[in-house]
């Protein structure tokens, strides 16, 4: 019996990467978005794409949609990547009744999405954080600044993505920035850290580990996305999320950035209780799958220095950066050795069809005046918003 799989997010790397390790295992795969062009539009590894409508304009239809495909196509196993995850865990009584969901309730993901209870929680564990105040107001930002002895202090939003909307503030500050807080859009305020940053991705059932990577971060888009992987091995950083992950009892993908300083410190800055770019360092070899079926008895990992990038976010972003930063011969080392998570010798049309989702994207942010970064999720990502049958209370 053919086990059919349906992945959302055609959009994402990862979610094309999943296909490709999926199929290679030789599982039937559907994916699914709300863009009509997307990455996996024409990959032969995808047995069919479909289209519905945005789950944060449409939360209705979206999940609809997805009900209609799971009954069409027997679908047997669904798999959220990104931060439509969400929206299919509000909705998880409407759709375990006709598939597996690798998802746990929003409730249970909502605290791990917020970086202000997600650090509360590291706190109750008795693991090391750096410290961090809840801003709700002007006033609370200007008693932190005022009161507080750190000498550089980081600004972002309790929900955001991509570093988006990041502040760096140092002593003496000068100004202080008109930040949009109220109660709908809080915000944190947390010690600046020094040392390197780290990215971890596991897939866990029931609190057990059965898939680890993390990679350091080198070159990014901006100030966020890695768009550079190499797989290390980080003893401390597995330990943290092990303790954490079983003290959730959690199940499903999990990420988390961290900073390790340079005296073996490691501090948990925010997690992702979804898939990260971690997935790119996984050869068919390893056999993720298994993970996501809880079907291995030792834990899968890439193997160390594994590596994988996103080339043309290389070029648009790494290169300036290497150039300005005076690391210009470490990208080219880099840049030379390093598969693109894209292309594929056997698989090459959804590197040719980059340029019309790109071009989609850009059309999207001329009109929407946000940044190609934040149009990628606009109508996807969640931040703590009421979800209701109809869509999403704005």
């Amino acid at each position: 019996m053919s086990i059919n799989i349906l992945i959302t997010s055609g959009r994402a790397p990862i979610t094309l990467e999943l296909a490709r390790l999926f199929s290679a295992a030789d599982y039937h795969i559907f994916v699914v978005d709300s863009l009509p062009h997307h990455l996996c539009s024409y990959s032969r590894f995808v047995v069919k794409n479909f289209v519905v409508p945005p789950p944060r304009q449409d939360y209705h239809g979206y999940i609809n949609g997805l009900i209609e495909i799971i009954q069409q196509e027997n679908i047997n196993f669904l798999i959220p990547t990104c931060e439509d995850i969400f929206y299919i865990a509000y909705g998880l009584d409407r759709l375990t009744p006709y598939c597996q969901v690798f998802a746990e309730p929003l409730e249970k993901l909502q605290p791990l999405h917020n970086k202000w209870e997600f650090i509360c929680r590291a706190k109750q564990l008795g693991l090391t954080i750096p410290q961090t105040w809840l801003i709700e107001s002007q006033a609370d930002l200007q008693n932190i600044l005022e009161s507080t002895t750190i000498d550089k202090i980081v600004l972002k939003p309790v929900y955001s993505r991509f570093a988006n909307h990041v502040h760096f503030l140092s002593k003496p500050i000068s100004h202080i920035p008109e930040l949009e807080i109220n109660q709908n859009r809080t915000w944190v305020a947390q010690e600046f850290i020094r040392g390197q940053h780290y990215c971890s991705y596991s897939i866990a059932h029931q609190g057990q580990i059965k898939a680890h990577a993390v990679y350091p971060t080198i070159f990014t888009a901006g100030k966020g996305s890695c768009i550079y992987f190499q797989a290390v091995d980080c003893p401390v950083i597995w330990h943290w999320v092990k303790t954490f992950v079983a003290a959730e009892n959690f199940t499903g993908q999990i990420s988390f950035d961290f900073i390790l300083t340079d005296d073996g410190v490691l501090y948990p800055l925010e997690c992702n209780p979804r898939g990260i770019s971690a997935i790119h360092l996984f050869k068919p070899e390893d056999c993720l799958e298994k993970a996501f079926f809880n079907t291995n008895q030792d834990i899968i990992q890439p193997q160390l220095n594994q590596r994988a990038m996103i080339t043309i976010a290389m070029i648009i972003y790494g290169l300036p950066s290497a150039i300005i930063s005076g690391r210009l011969w470490e990208w080219w080392k880099i840049f030379i050795r390093t598969k693109d998570v894209i292309f594929r010798i056997d698989d090459p049309i959804p590197f040719f069809h980059l340029w019309v989702v790109l071009g989609q994207f850009l059309i999207m942010s001329w009109q929407t005046k946000q940044t190609l970064q934040e149009v990628t999720t606009r109508d996807i990502e969640w931040d703590g918003e009421e979800i209701e049958e109809l869509g999403v209370v704005k």
